[in-house]
């Protein structure tokens, strides 16, 4: 009876050491299964990033440079837009800040030039573009005598020219004189007596602007020919640049 149950007992312990290795193979399957499965999802993962990577290297250098330079571009092309469209003020505006500007023919210290800037808006801007004027006669007065020099034979040619440009000049060197006696005038006379400068500002402003205007549409219609013509640049953004710094610049 005792020798049956031993027998018995190590039948059932054999089984069971059989039945345990079986056991682990099957779980050490499911781990490589498992892991497999893990790598596998890990290179799916990874893929993308790698494509795109690929992708990236395939881009040529030059084109990403020539992207960036037409963004940069286009950018700087809006913002000069912006600032001398929406920022820039007509000069005429009684809002419009003074700035001081180098007028080589004109005799008028910087206080009284503001003086006139705040006072007689249109006479100032007549002063600033009656002194391009004798810019430009000098300019082509000094073309002519080059002219006379190289080829003195032909030197009444260059001097009939030359008496035509002078002339003009002449006339607006006098308008300037005429314009700026008044102006000393105002000036002092607003800073002694302000409320008595003040009415004598209101009797002359139309009287000076209208010398001042005269005298610059007769030099215009003179000089013009000395002129370069406009020509606007191609391309919706240059072409809208250039037209609006004719506007207000």
């Amino acid at each position: 009876m005792l020798g049956f149950g031993k027998k018995k007992k190590k039948k059932d312990k054999e089984e069971s050491s059989k039945e345990t290795p079986a056991k682990t193979k099957s779980d050490k399957k499911k781990k490589a299964d498992d892991t497999d499965t893990a790598d596998d999802k890990g290179k799916s993962k990874a893929d993308p990033k790698k494509k795109k990577k690929s992708f990236l290297k395939k881009i040529p250098v030059k084109l990403i440079i020539i992207i960036i330079l037409v963004l940069t571009a286009a950018g700087a092309s809006g913002y000069v837009v912006y600032s001398i469209y929406f920022t820039t003020k007509d000069p005429l505006a009684p809002d419009a800040k003074y700035k001081t500007v180098e007028l080589e023919h004109i005799n008028l210290p910087a206080e009284m030039m503001e003086f006139t800037f705040k006072n007689f808006r249109g006479l100032y801007l007549s002063i600033i573009d009656i002194n391009k004027e004798i810019n430009l006669l000098n300019s082509e007065i000094e073309r002519i005598d080059a002219i006379a020099k190289k080829y003195p034979d032909q030197k009444k040619i260059a001097d009939k020219e030359k008496k035509i440009w002078e002339k003009v000049k002449k006339t607006l060197e006098k308008i300037i004189i005429k314009i700026e006696t008044p102006i000393k005038k105002l000036y002092v006379l607003v800073s002694v007596n302000p409320e008595q400068g003040m009415a004598q500002i209101e009797e002359k402003r139309d009287e000076l602007s209208e010398i001042a205007a005269n005298a610059l549409k007769s030099a215009n219609e003179k000089t013009l020919k000395l002129k370069p013509k406009d020509i606007v640049p191609d391309g919706f953004i240059k072409g809208n640049i250039y037209k609006l710094k004719k506007k207000f610049l």
